[in-house]
Order: C-alpha cells, then structure tokens, then sequence
C-alpha cells in the first residue's frame, strides 16, 4: 500500500509514496490510501518522527468517499470534525501512548464492518464499528498534532536473518510476534584497522573519554563499551557506566540487564499513567457531561470531541489533554493499592507509577515544546579490534552486516611503503619492550584495502539495493588519524590530507567494496578534546545508522526478555548453558516450542549475540546442545592459542611443547591443559569451536604405521596461524610429472581463507591416509594416494592466488618404464587424480562461500602456455569446454594439454558405435547392465576377463575387478570412464571376435533408442565414495541406472550444470547420509533442489547421525522414513554384516519399485530363475562361483537369472 497523490497542503511524499511527512504547523495533514482496502486485509503504518510542540496524535479511520474527487487546495485542515461531519467519512484520534516513534500499527475492516487494530502486534481491538462493507473503502489518516511522519510498511517485513534460515525460523518468528514486538533500534560501531594507528583513541575520542598518548594495544576484540547515539540528546555518546549522571532513568538495555529491567519498568509505569489519567477523564465525564461531536452522519458508534480554528493559533484538542490529579497525595496511596493496573507488578513499576502521578498532582503533564521532531536513540556496542594480522582469521567470525564500520589509518605513514606488523609480544609489564616488528609485505595502503575488502567478502547486504544515503549495507567510514602530526602549518595540513584521500578514492573506484565506503572521509586529532571532525564524525555515524534496513525492527518482546536474561546471566560470570538448560529458562517468557527456540537463537547467533552452532548442523554433539552467552569470552580463550607469546618467558616445564609449537605450529594436547587451565571443564566445546572455525585441526596418525610408532604418539593439532614460513632449502615442488592450475580471488586473498582451506586439505589427507602432511605458513604438500601428493602454495597477497598441483610420486601398474639409468619414469598424474583434487578444492570453497565469506569470488585458471613473456591466465572450465580458446594476447591456444590431464566429458561418436548424445559426469551407456548380466552368466564365466585382456588390461588391474560384485559392469565403467565413449567401438569389435553376438546385439539395440539420462540421482558427499560406487553398481547390475559425479569432469561451472541436467531429468533421488553430508552446503543445495522439483527422495544412512539431520535438510528429510546401510546391527561377524546389507539393499530397490521400473523391466518372464544348486542337480553340473553380487532384490533376480555367491551359499 501506498498513499494517494491526493493530500493536506503540509503533507509531503516520498519518491516511493511510502512516507507522509507534515511540514510546518500541526495540521493540514490529511492523507488516504491509493487504494481501496479489501475486506480482512492487514495494511500497516510505522510511526517514524514525532514532535512535542503540539498536542493530540494521528486520526485515523477510513472513507468510503474515492480521494480523487478532491481538489488538494478544497481539503480541511482537519479530519475531525471536518471530514466526519460529511457522509461516507469515519475517524477518531488515536491513543497516544500508541504513535510513539517506531511503533507499528496494523488494521483492517472486517467483514461486519468493524475496524480492527494492533499496535506492535498486541491486538486492541475494534477501533470504530458499524463501516459499510458493501462499498470501497479507503484508509483515512490525519498526520495531526504530535505526530509528523508516517510510513507504510509490509506485514511480512521479518529480519533478513530470519528469512535466510527458511520456513521453520519464519514460522517461528511470527507465532513469537504475534504476542506483541517492540519496535529496536541498536547497531554496532566496528572500530578495524591496522596495528598502532589509534583505535582505541579513536573510540575515547567519539566518546568522550580522556585521550591517553600511551595507549596499550588491544589484544584480540575489545567488547566493553556502549553507549545511547542521539544529537538531541546531552548524553549522547556517553559510555555506559561512566556517566556522573547514574540516574536510573537514564538507563537502557546497555546497562545489562538491569538496564533492560528499569527500561521495561519505566515504559510499564508510563502506560499505567496513561491509563490511570484516562479512568480518571472518564469518570468525570460522566459526572460533567460534555459537549460531544458526532463523527459523521454514518453510523458509526464512537465519537470524538474536538474543536476546528480557522485562524492560526492552536486548537485545543479536549480528548488529547491530558488532566491533572486533583486529589492529595495520600488519595492516591490508596487508590493505587486496590488499582487492578498494579496486580503483581514489581515494585519498581509501583514506585514509578506513584512517582509520576505526584508530578502530574503537582505539575501537571503539561505540553513542552520543542524545536524539532523527536526520535528514539539507538543502541550502539562498540567493538573494538586488534590490529595485529594474526588476530585476522578469528576477527572475520565476528564480522556481521548489523554495524556499522570504521577503518581507521594513520595519515602519517605513506601509502605506497610497506607496512611494520607486529609478529612478538609477551604479556609481562614492559610490554612495548617485549615487541618486535618486522616490515610486512603489504603496503599501508594493501591493509586499508584488506580490511574494506574483509567487510565486503564477510557481510552480507542486509538488502540487494543502495540505501536512501547512497551507499551499501554495512556502512563504512574511512578515518584518518593523526591529522595535525602531518606538517605544523594547518594550510599545508589540508593539501596533504586532500592529496591522501584523493588517492584512496582512485585506488578504490570501480572496485565491489567501493559502493560500502561511506563519503566523505575523515581526518581527525584524537589528542584534542573538542576537535569539530571528530564532533561531525559523531554526527554522520548517528545519520547513517538511522538510514540502516534494519533500524527500527519489530522484534517479539518475548524474544528481548531472553536478551535480558542472557544479560543477567553473564554479569553473573556465566559463559555458557547447555542448550537443555536454556530450554527450561526461557519457558518462563513464553517460549516453549523448540522450534522457536532454535529459531531464536540462530538469529541472535547471526547478530552476533550469542554463538550457536546448533542451527547449523554442527557435526559434534558438543555443539549442537552448548549455547555461548558470551562471544568476547571465545576471542579471550582462542588468542591464548593462536597469539605469538615469547615463548622464552613460559614455563620450563613445557618449554618443549612450547617450541614445537612456536617452529612447527603443532600443539600438543597437554599444552592446551596448560593455555586453558582455569576453564579446562569446557575443553571439548572450546576445541569443537576452534575446529569448526578452521583454527586448528587434530593430528591424527598415519594409517602406515607400526603398533609401537602409534603406542608413542602424542596427542597434538595443528594450528595453521603458527606454522613458519617455509625454509629456503626445503624444497615442496620437486621435478615429478605434474599438473598446475591456480584459483584467482580476484584481488583478494587474506591469509585466513588459505589457512581455511589449509586445514580441510589436512582432515582429507587424513582421511585418504598415507604420510603426515609438510606444513608451512604458505605451503603445504599432502598425500593424495600412493601414486599421488598434492600441493598447494598461496602467492605474495598482491598477486591474490593459490596454486594447486597434482604431483606423480609414483607408478605402481605393472608396465612401468624405466629411464636409462634403470630409475622409474613417471607418467603424468592420472586424470582422475587431477579431477578429485578439483572437487575437493570446489567444495571446500563453496562451503566457505556460504558459511563464511558470501562475496568471495575466485576462478579456476591455469597459465597461458602461448609464450608470451608477461604472465597470463586461460580459465579452466573453457580449456576443458573447447579444443582452442583465444588468450588476452589474442593468440590462439590450444587445450590438448590441459584436457588431457581430467577425464573426458565427451567424445565424438564411430559409424561403427553410433550413439545418440555424450555421456554425463558418472552415466553408462543405457546397454552396460544388460550386457553385464549376459557376460557375468554361467555361460562363459571367463569371457569378462577376455573381454579385460583384449582391451589391453593387465592382469594386476583384472584381478581388482574380480573383487567387485559386478566385474563386467566395473570392467565397462573403468573403460568408459578412463577413455569414453569413442572406447565403445573397440568393446564391440572385441565381443566379434570373441563370438558374443547376444552381447552385441543388446549393445546395437539399445544404441537405437534415444538416449536419456538415467531415472536415479545418487547425492553423496565425497568421503564414502567408494560405499556409494558399490551402491550405484549394485543398482546398475539390477537394471536402474544412476547419475553419479564421481569427478568426470574438471569441476566448475559445468559440473554444477551437469549435476543440474541430471537432477532435472532423474525421478528418483538417492540421498547417501553421512555426518560430513549433513553440514555440506553443496549436498544442501542439491536435496533442496530436488524437493522443489518435487522428485522422490530416498534418505539412506551411511553413518548413524540424529534424524532429521540438523541444518537446513532437517524440514525435507522429517516426513521421509530413512534406510539405515551402516554396518551397525549385522551381527558380529562378517556374515551378519553382509546378509544385512543385502536386506537394506532389497529394501532399497523396493522403494526406488514404487516410482520407477528397471530397464527391460516388460520384456522378463514373471517366474523366478532356479537356483544355481538347483541347476547344478537337474544338469548334473557342480555349481559355479559366480561374479556378480550376492543376492539381488526380486526385481532384478527377475530380469535375468542370478547366482550366488560363497557365503550365500553357507548360509
């Protein structure tokens, strides 16, 4: 809803027709609405300014009279009595307690006519009665009096934090509202920047606190100080706490809880006022009846007394005056005892309530004007962050979209020098002595850049668009300090002060993070009391975080009282509650439904509140149920880790431990015992923390090792933020075969976001096993797999890039070569390696992107190879997409080398094989489980591994195919996977000469019928693909064929166009539950794309997790029963393990049986195939041991006739 062009002379709109404002006077405001309201629609205003210069408040009703028969100039200055004294006009003056700034009030006309309304969600019932709904009808809205501007806002306005975690927390959220909000206004001032450029004095300097020239550096996050921002206001931006003025009246949620409490008593005690003096009004009205107006000639039933001047003074408004107690002040004392307003209410509110009413008694509540519109100060919590880079990594978990920033530089250190860093301080009392410095290979401008960019890459935008001011969500404001040490002539002063930010606005133009920087830039003197920079600053600051989309939030007033108790509970010295505690604590606010809780307290985890991992599908159970009420305490705990401390100053006993740490960053576990000694209960949650935030990681031991090598292992963790930079004689990069590509970050790449990634390349090394990892600050090397270690080295921060190489250690196949000197030569790495690391570092990334870093951008690239001597790029994803793609030097390149390092996607068809399309990442041909089942038969049991011999397989590599369940389909997969599909001829020439022409005319059938893409979508996380390869064969084997990535392709942007053709297409999806999958955010993605396709899903548990999964997938998986494929419950031995796995595999394909038959599913006889015991006694022929699985469900024993195995056989 918007307001009509149509409107009172001192009424102006805004662009968008959303907000009236009343200019000068108290009158001539009438509005309407640009549209007649519909029966039982919910339109609602905000209250957005107010004034004291006048009295009485908005009249609001609704008309039945269209707006645009009105001439502006022809409407009265009043709609009560003007207006309502006309026919088809209702109205009435609002309560005034109601139209306080902020306020939200939300109407409509129901269908017997009455006007309904609330006020911040608290309903209050029928406001007039007895509307025509028989006709149209237009809202009717009088900006009178007190109040100045109005705005029309949508019902479904929720905080974006909310939308983001989906329907359950939307849910949530309304049924907490609907018991009543308040509207709140608060934000935080982010003081960031560079080590020793004046931070700290900075924030004194905004709040007026006495400037110190020996200012301390912060260590870590400095959360202390808040304040109240309001230029109205005399207090303003006073810290809290450090006021000479305590009077409790003065306080707000910033004074913790108590704060919280007096602000909720006092606006209790007011409205109970109001009340009171309204009883008392009425009352005697009815004892002297006053002169009264009707409304209107309709028939309405409410009236309003008012009286209408032509001439310029004040018209007394009789309904809005607000009257004096006249009674003595021991009446009062009793008649408050019996009053029902005051029923268990705290005694504070008692005592506020008596001591208003003695004031209205002896001073009345009389109108004070005022000179310019009133509105509510906002909240504001400054953080103050170290500048010290070590700190970086932990700085951008805390960095959120709800502040506003400051980067702070000292205009005193040139822009274009390299920047001195801190890189040693111990904690004793000559601290400045104790610190060392050392010159940085970013320049003072590259930090200043770093930390825009952080912000950018960080936050979020509150909303998609500029606000009103002109600039993204979050602000920031670019201040410099030491104004007045640039040069003693204040003239020269200036130019080079204008000559230093001309070149940061050069430097920053056209770049994302430009649109955030709030203009203009500032250049101030914290060592000066009443410096007027510093007082615009202040100024600005409070002008822009109004303008904030999040300013003025209706939050559910149940929700603020947990902000009190989480207040309460950490002046108490308490940290942390388990989440069973705080679900028992908050059920005295009203909160009962877990749902809402969860909800609640992912979004104050968003804002930074509290921490709870809970809503993210945290892997660790310790997570799930811990709330942290503190996050400043987290900041304390984690700097005793990643701090460099000089370690000469520890304690002997550990002196060890503390120079393993200090020279291979690895901790040992009894050092943490020591770091965390005073909170040592909490030692798992704090390590879970530290691990989800990629701070550290455990070291775990090599699968390789003896029993006495893993007897003596010592319990440690790496800590990517203490590892050294790399020797210059030790070598990572060797002169193995070896293929490179780089991920480009677009010019930007903080040393935290290698470590990130550093440190899951450590958990996937340990996963795949082999040798401990070689770990330095920019390098590292991991094992990939016995014939493959991967690196990966991050450039110097300007250049912004990692490189990523696939390194050949060695060739384990039986026709190895050998060079001259009789030593091993090494093939280039196998494509499927290349492949694998692609995925990984892809998945990895986008799961960063979406938990951590929502603006990074990076690209896969590898060099230009056309000779050119300046360095260059190719994207990736086209050298694998094409045969030749032009290069920036406009020379043509062609991909061969790069294409041949990956498996191949496509591949052109023979006439001898002709095939209908190119295969997809993980897709068979559609004839592959037909032909297998004829070559697995008892036939010719030994036609596969002719079949292998004849393609040129050896016999090493043949007998891993006997090991499958399926050899041929395992044999055929390899061949397809590794080669093509132009391999498919050479299969059919081999099958001729082999005399398989049943084979080969299944082959030339199928290849006759459109090709599709398979029935089953198979989503799985990386960690259990062979289990998964396993599954997809077995299905395969029983006629469904599968879409499986399983790193066909080199990645990128069409790999997640492939996985989205074969989501499209499937009918079924096959969700492969593991622990790792339940928090990936790519498998997120994956199953909710599948729900809002509406495709069949099929949970199947890898890995016992809690059910639903926690996160995102929780509200897709509730409904769906799951099929439980761990090992857990087989039985003791292999047997039972096996015979229950088969079980779930039935089960399995009875389930995929109710969307979709198995191919060739109307060409099998309906009568089950006899055993192979059964055969062997009617022919006379001993059974023989068969190659294909165990034992297939009904459907595929149905297709073709199947054997069994060994151990079938025993049982």
């Amino acid at each position: 809803m918007y307001f009509h062009t149509v409107h009172g002379t001192a009424i102006t709109l805004s662009g968008d027709r959303l907000t009236a404002t009343r200019g000068d006077g108290f009158c001539n405001g009438i509005t309407f609405s640009a549209a007649p309201m519909e029966v039982g629609e919910e339109i609602s205003i905000e209250f957005v300014s107010t004034t004291s210069s006048w009295s009485g408040v908005l009249r609001f009703g609704a008309t039945s009279v269209d707006p645009g028969t009105w001439k502006q100039e022809d409407l009265p200055r009043y709609a009560v009595p003007d207006l309502t004294n006309k026919e088809g006009y209702w109205a009435k003056a609002m309560p005034e307690n109601h139209c306080e700034p902020g306020n939200l009030m939300t109407f409509h006309v129901d269908a017997q006519g009455n006007l309904r309304y609330s006020v911040n969600n608290d309903d209050k019932g029928v406001f007039l009665s007895g509307l025509p709904t028989e006709v149209q009808l237009w809202a009717l809205l009088d900006v009178y009096g007190v109040t100045t501007s109005i705005k029309f806002v949508s019902t479904d306005d929720v905080p974006t934090e909310i939308l983001a975690r989906g329907p359950h927390a939307l849910k949530a959220f309304k049924e907490a509202a609907s018991s009543g909000t308040k509207p709140v206004f608060r934000t935080r001032l982010m003081l960031v920047g560079q080590d020793r450029v004046g931070k700290t004095s900075l924030k004194k300097s905004l709040t007026g606190q006495t400037y110190d020239s020996g200012e301390i550096s912060t260590d870590g996050i400095d959360t202390a100080d808040a304040c109240e921002i309001n230029v109205q206001d005399a207090t303003s931006w006073k810290v809290h706490g450090n006021q000479e003025d305590s009077d409790s009246k003065k306080k707000g949620v910033l004074d913790g809880s108590f704060g919280v409490e007096e602000e909720y008593a006092q606006a209790v005690a007011h409205n109970i006022v109001k009340a009171l003096v309204a009883e008392r009004r009425k009352n005697k009205d009815t004892e002297e009846p006053a002169k009264k107006a009707n409304i209107s000639k309709g028939p309405v039933k409410s009236t309003e007394n008012a009286t209408s001047n032509d001439d310029d003074e004040k018209p007394v408004d009789t309904d809005q005056i607000v009257e004096v107690y006249n009674k003595p002040p021991e009446h009062t004392e009793i008649s408050l005892k019996d009053n029902d307003l005051l029923k268990d209410m705290p005694a504070r509110v008692v005592e506020l309530v008596t001591g208003l009413l003695t004031e209205a008694e002896e001073h009345g509540m009389e109108h004070k004007p005022a000179e310019e519109a009133t509105r509510p100060s906002i909240i504001m919590k400054i953080w103050d962050f170290a500048g010290q880079s070590v700190y970086y990594t932990t700085h951008q978990v805390f960095l959120t979209p709800r502040a506003v920033y400051t980067v702070a530089f000292n205009l005193c250190h040139d822009l274009d020098a390299k920047a001195l860093t801190q890189v040693r301080r111990s904690e004793g009392s000559d601290d400045k002595a104790k610190i060392e410095w050392e010159e940085s290979e970013m320049t003072n401008m590259d930090f200043l850049e770093f930390w825009v960019s952080s912000i950018h890459a960080h936050t979020a935008d509150n909303k998609p668009k500029l606000q009103k001011n002109g600039h993204k969500s979050p602000p920031i404001f670019l201040v410099g300090t030491h104004r007045n040490s640039l040069d003693p002539d204040p003239a020269v002063c200036e130019k080079k002060t204008r000559e230093i930010f001309a070149k940061i606005r050069k430097n920053l133009k056209g770049r994302p993070m430009e649109g955030h920087v709030v203009m203009p830039y500032y250049a101030v003197e914290n060592g000066l009391e009443d410096d007027t920079e510093i007082a615009k600053l202040r100024q600005h600051i409070e002008e822009v975080a109004y303008g904030e989309p999040y300013m003025g939030e209706h939050m559910p007033i149940r929700w603020l009282k947990f902000e009190q108790y989480v207040a309460q509970e950490t002046e108490n010295g308490v940290d942390s509650l388990s989440l069973e505690q705080v679900q028992e604590s908050v059920k005295k606010f009203g909160i009962h439904s877990r749902d809402e809780l969860v909800a609640m307290l992912g979004f104050y985890h968003d804002l930074g509140t509290i921490v709870y991992f809970g809503t993210q599908g945290a892997v660790d159970d310790t997570l799930q149920k811990t709330v942290i009420f503190r996050p400043q305490w987290l900041v304390d705990t984690f700097k005793r880790v990643i701090t460099v401390k000089d370690i000469d100053d520890q304690w002997d006993r550990f002196s060890e431990a503390w120079a393993r740490l200090d020279a291979e960053g690895v901790l040992e576990d009894s050092l943490i015992d020591y770091m965390w000694r005073d909170v040592l209960q909490q030692k798992p949650l704090l390590l879970n923390l530290m691990d989800k935030f990629d701070l550290l990681c455990e070291r775990l031991p090599p699968k390789k090792i003896t029993s006495e090598e893993r007897a003596d292992w010592v319990k440690s963790y790496y800590v990517p933020s203490r590892l050294r930079e790399k020797p210059h004689d030790v070598e990572t990069v060797t002169d193995q075969p070896h293929f490179s590509f780089f991920l480009w970050f677009h010019g930007f790449l903080p040393d935290g976001l290698f470590h990130r990634v550093l440190t899951r390349a450590v958990r996937w090394a340990q996963e795949c096993g082999g040798r401990e990892p070689q770990l330095y600050y920019r390098n590292a090397r991991f094992y990939l797999d016995e014939e493959h270690d991967y690196l990966l080295e991050m450039a110097p921060l300007r250049l912004s890039r990692i490189k990523v190489s696939v390194v050949r250690v060695m060739d384990l196949s039986d026709d190895a070569e050998e060079d001259d000197l009789g030593e091993a030569k090494l093939p280039p790495p196998d494509p499927q390696s290349c492949a694998r690391v692609r995925h990984f570092v892809d998945a990895t990334l986008a799961d960063l992107q979406e938990m951590w870093m929502k603006r990074v951008k990076y690209s896969v690239t590898v060099q230009c190879p056309c000779g050119d001597p300046q360095e260059h790029f190719l994207s990736l994803d086209q050298c694998l997409s094409g045969k030749v793609v032009l290069c920036e030097k406009n020379k043509r390149v062609k991909t061969l080398p790069f294409r041949k390092n990956f498996p191949s996607e496509t591949v052109a068809a023979r006439p001898a094989a002709p095939t209908a399309a190119p295969l997809q990442p993980g897709q068979l041909p559609p004839w592959v489980p037909e032909a297998a089942k004829l070559l697995n038969s008892d036939r010719n049991a030994a036609d596969w591994a002719e079949l292998a011999n004849r393609l040129g397989y050896s016999s090493q590599k043949t007998e891993t195919f006997m090991k499958s369940a399926d050899p041929t389909s395992a044999l055929l997969r390899d061949w397809l996977d590794g080669s093509g599909e132009a391999a498919v001829d050479l299969v059919t020439k081999a099958l001729e000469n082999m005399g398989r022409d049943d084979v080969l005319q299944v082959i030339r059938g199928r290849q006759g019928a459109v090709d599709t893409q398979p029935d089953i979508f198979i989503s799985y996380q990386w960690d259990i693909q062979d289990r998964v390869r396993d599954l997809r064969d077995r299905l395969e084997a029983a006629g469904y064929p599968c879409w499986m990535d399983i790193g066909q392709m080199g990645g990128g942007d069409a790999l997640y166009e492939k996985i989205d053709q074969g989501m499209r297409a499937a009918k079924v999806v096959i969700a492969c539950l593991t622990t790792k999958y339940s928090v990936s955010q790519n498998c997120s993605k994956e199953i909710n794309l599948a729900s809002l396709l509406g495709k069949t899903i099929i949970p199947i548990m890898f890995q016992k997790i809690d059910w639903p999964p926690p996160g995102g997938m929780s509200l897709i998986f509730s409904p769906l029963l799951y099929i439980d494929m761990t090992s857990n419950g087989g039985g003791h031995g292999g047997a039972g393990i096996h015979s229950k796995l088969e079980t779930k595999f039935q089960e399995v394909v009875e389930r995929i049986q109710t969307t979709i038959q198995p191919v060739g599913a109307g060409k099998r006889d309906s009568t089950v195939p006899e055993s192979p015991e059964k055969q062997a006694s009617n022919t006379g022929s001993p059974a023989k041991r068969p190659n294909s699985a165990a034992r297939r469900p009904n459907s595929a024993v149905s297709q073709t006739q199947v054997t069994k195995c060994g151990a079938c056989v025993i049982l």
